[in-house]
């Protein structure tokens, strides 16, 4: 995520580029405006996606200092109403908060403490089709849409100002440089990668990845490719979900390992395996380009006979939280500091948790 780089020189000193933390204009209180309730500066906030067609997706509030839910939905608690069907993905911009809201097919803009400040739901009407995820920079916002359709919205009015034509079913997005990519998973069938250079913003190149590809990961350089597999007639695996670099000067892919939910934190990438038993968890070195183990320690036995539906890493402190799924209880979110040694877990007070973003 690129900011003004004049402002981050007074209050920030660095530019970050990552769309899951934000270095945000926090000198004041006007992130707070608003507000029902006390929230610290310090802050997390986990996104739920709930079950499809429930409407019962949850925006949490934790206490980072404490691994503790403070607001059980402070989405609803904030804005008097329900977040909506299937919340798809949550960024930090510029010190707001975005949401995307795949079966309700709406864009939220919240401030830094869940206020909404404006939202978006044309996507059907201006025939984009269902929202799926998103990624920012320049004051502008690039929304992947089921439709065939990488959107451009303002990202303070988020007015739509244009919309480019891509593979079907596109899927996670990320900015690099002048360009933005994203992966085109074609319900299961697609296999390619589409870029689009944000300058003129007119059209995508497609090349080949991995089959079914649904996560696309990008950290100090690298860029990474993550395929939710590909199954045979009686939806078992044909071909397990796995993870891959992919090369964006040459266009190649070269897989990694088998992966289930990856985290890019600077040149590692940390995986991990749940469709075996037992599960397996790895740390790639990019530079080094080898895997050696992440020996996860301490935690219950229960975490390694559960889905992983969540991996996020808190830049403060450089702990990463990992949500597990049944897909219809809440998730359980467990804290692990980056040797792997276990800290705690929480109820996420909501179903499905995908997302997780840290404030300071």
């Amino acid at each position: 995520m690129k900011k003004n780089y004049l402002f981050l020189a007074l209050l920030c000193a660095l530019v970050t580029t990552t769309v899951f933390t934000s270095c945000d204009d926090d000198d004041n209180d006007s992130w707070q405006k608003g507000s029902h309730i006390d929230i610290p500066k310090y802050r997390a906030f986990v996104l739920c996606e709930g079950i499809y067609g429930m409407n019962d997706s949850r925006m949490t509030f934790v206490d980072p200092a404490k691994d503790t839910i403070y607001q059980h939905d402070v989405f609803e608690t904030q804005n008097g109403m329900k977040l909506g069907d299937t919340a798809n993905d949550m960024i930090a911009y510029d010190g707001d908060i975005y949401i995307i809201m795949n079966g309700s097919e709406v864009l939220y803009r919240l401030n830094g403490s869940g206020v909404l400040q404006a939202q978006y739901n044309g996507f059907k009407a201006d025939g984009l089709g269902s929202p799926r995820y998103i990624a920012t920079t320049e004051g502008k916002l690039y929304v992947t849409c089921y439709g065939g359709f990488v959107a451009r919205f303002n990202a303070k009015t988020l007015a739509l100002e244009s919309k480019v034509k891509v593979d079907a079913n596109p899927e996670e997005i990320e900015i690099v440089g002048t360009k933005a990519y994203c992966v085109c998973s074609g319900w299961g069938y697609g296999n390619t990668i589409c870029s689009i250079e944000l300058t003129s913003f007119n059209e995508s190149v497609s090349t080949e990845t991995l089959a079914n590809p649904a996560g696309l990961k990008y950290s100090d350089g690298n860029m990474y490719v993550l395929s939710a597999g590909t199954y045979n007639e009686d939806w078992s695996y044909a071909t397990y979900p796995c993870v891959a670099t992919y090369d964006i000067t040459n266009n190649k892919t070269e897989k990694i390992a088998d992966a289930s939910r990856v985290c890019a934190v600077e040149d590692k990438l940390y995986i991990i395996e749940c469709n075996h038993t037992p599960h397996t968890y790895s740390i790639y070195n990019a530079h080094a380009r080898n895997i050696t183990e992440w020996n996860l320690t301490g935690m219950p036995d229960e975490f390694n006979t559960q889905t992983v539906y969540m991996i996020e890493h808190n830049p403060y402190d450089d702990t990463f939280y990992i949500a597990t799924t049944d897909y219809v209880s809440n998730s359980i979110i467990y804290h692990f500091r980056s040797n792997g040694q276990y800290i705690g877990s929480f109820s996420a007070e909501g179903i499905n948790a995908n997302s997780m973003l840290f404030l300071k």
